[in-house]
């Protein structure tokens, strides 16, 4: 299938380069292979949030993110000469609703995603200081830039020898993915067989060989021993179904690329279906494997429930394969992050620039380099990560993405239903099952916003507020595009390819 023969939107205007079909469905399974390890850094909260039921927490999460990818599957088929993934896609069936609709899913989409990157950039930089500077001055510096506390409770911009490193992986990611998609893939699959093979080994070795201690799931109750149907006990599973939908949805990216496959029809659907799958053993398997070895309280512990997984890590590959095993381990999980932070910055930038170019974030992100990698947005993201790293990544942050990145996705699998309505006879490469869009869909994301709702200030107080206050902020953006540099009018491709008024 060539350009000429795809009866839907040019990527780009006129006057700019397009992004070119240069990989298959084999490339992108690479560069987003990095939705799989996020589980790692999740586990110890989900177990703090709800106890021994985390294990089953992870399942349903996992069952509801997998059918959310046929959904999605459908979407990248409507519109193969988009890029930027779900939230992109299925803005075009919001829109008809409301311009402000668009900055919503694009801005929530591009907030969640993002932010992630502050937060594994900055543990793949303490795991290399702690590995490889620990006895240095670089590891124990500590300079304060900005003290806004007496302004902004808690807010100082500090340097240290974890966020100079932090930044510095940020940097050799956007370096990587500077030279184009089909070399930056090339590179994560390198990167992405010495982190996941050993992660999946990790995972089926103690099953396989009956190291698992049945005796860690029991009791099997809600943290504190509450009831499964009282107003906490509802509350603590929507805030560990939250944390958990962070990393289980992640696997929708792959439809990211799909104007940059060669064979959108195939690619897509192969993509966003093998990414799906293996990112699904990891979600099921390696909570399971945890809990079931190392027991609930060695998950639960204060770093491992921050994210900071170096010692049970250890611990159980030397469970598994001795002690040798445990040496590798910082290697493998400095890897994985590498790995899950280069698929964040593919998928972000990307959404970044076709927001541009749709008009609704600002003209300057729609540029490509001479590769034609979206540079405007790649250096976009690294500036704001940066700017929250020195911040020390806020928890309100991280909270507030979270429920923007839920919210979108919620938006992204209703539209699935409307673009059929809107765009009855635009030729799809894949058609989702109709009880699956008609029925389950709509159910899929009032389950999503009860999370939202129910659950987001269990993970952090005033979470709910905080990501609402996110998007308001981001669509001050669209309305300086839109009303002041546009004077109200959508760019031509808008109005005429996707049938939206001025």
């Amino acid at each position: 299938m060539t350009d000429t023969t795809i009866g839907a939107i040019p990527v780009g205007t006129s006057d700019q380069p397009h992004m070119q079909r240069v990989i298959t469905w084999r490339h992108a399974f690479w560069i987003t292979a990095g939705a799989s390890p996020w589980v790692l850094f999740s586990i110890g909260a989900v177990a703090d949030t709800v106890g021994t039921p985390s294990i089953l927490v992870w399942a349903v999460s996992a069952v509801i993110g997998f059918l959310q990818l046929f959904l999605y599957a459908e979407l990248a088929g409507v519109f193969p000469r988009k890029t930027g993934g779900g939230s992109v896609y299925g803005s075009v069936a919001w829109i008809r609703y409301g311009k402000v609709f668009a900055p919503i899913n694009m801005g929530a989409y591009w907030f969640g995603t993002s932010t992630s990157l502050a937060v594994l950039a900055s543990l793949c930089g303490s795991y290399i200081v702690s590995a490889y500077f620990a006895d240095t001055g670089f590891a124990t510096f500590n300079l304060t830039l900005l003290d806004l506390s007496s302004v902004l409770p808690g807010i100082t911009f500090q340097l240290n020898g974890t966020i100079v490193t932090g930044i510095a992986v940020l940097l050799f990611v956007f370096a990587i993915q500077h030279t184009g998609i089909l070399r930056a893939a090339k590179i994560q699959k390198v990167i992405a067989l010495l982190a996941l093979v050993p992660l999946v080994l990790l995972a089926i070795t103690p099953v396989v060989g009956g190291a698992i201690d049945y005796a860690n799931f029991s009791p099997f109750e809600l943290k504190g021993g509450v009831s499964w149907t009282s107003h906490e006990g509802v509350l603590l599973l929507a805030g560990a179904l939250l944390v958990a939908a962070w990393s289980t949805y992640g696997a929708e990216q792959a439809v990211t690329f799909v104007s940059e496959f060669k064979d959108p029809a195939r690619d897509s659907v192969l993509a966003i279906l093998s990414t799906g799958a293996i990112a699904f053993v990891c979600y099921v398997v390696l909570p399971f494997t945890f809990l079931g070895v190392l027991g609930l309280a060695t998950l639960t512990q204060p770093e491992f429930v921050a994210g900071y997984t170096q010692k049970a890590v250890a611990e159980l590959a030397t469970r598994s394969f001795g002690a040798y095993a445990a040496q590798a381990v910082t290697i493998v999980l400095i890897l994985a992050l590498l790995l899950s932070v280069g698929t964040l910055l593919a998928v972000s930038a990307r959404t970044l620039y076709q927001a541009s170019v749709d008009g609704v974030f600002p003209k300057f992100l729609s540029r490509l380099n001479k590769h034609r990698a979206p540079v405007a947005g790649m250096w976009a993201d690294v500036v704001v990560n940066a700017v929250l790293m020195l911040l020390g990544h806020p928890l309100f942050v991280l909270a507030a993405g979270a429920v923007c990145y839920i919210l979108s996705v919620s938006m992204d699998i209703v539209s699935v239903r409307m673009l059929r309505r809107q765009f009855p006879d635009r030729e799809r490469h894949y058609r989702a099952p109709t009880w699956l869009v008609n029925y389950a869909a709509p159910v899929l994301a009032l389950f999503n916003i009860g999370l939202i709702v129910v659950g987001a200030n269990i993970i952090v107080p005033n979470a709910l507020l905080y990501g609402i206050g996110s998007i308001a902020l981001i669509s001050l953006l669209f309305f300086y595009r839109h009303y002041v540099v546009d004077k109200g009018v959508w760019p031509d491709h808008v109005k005429s390819d996707l049938g939206v008024p001025s």
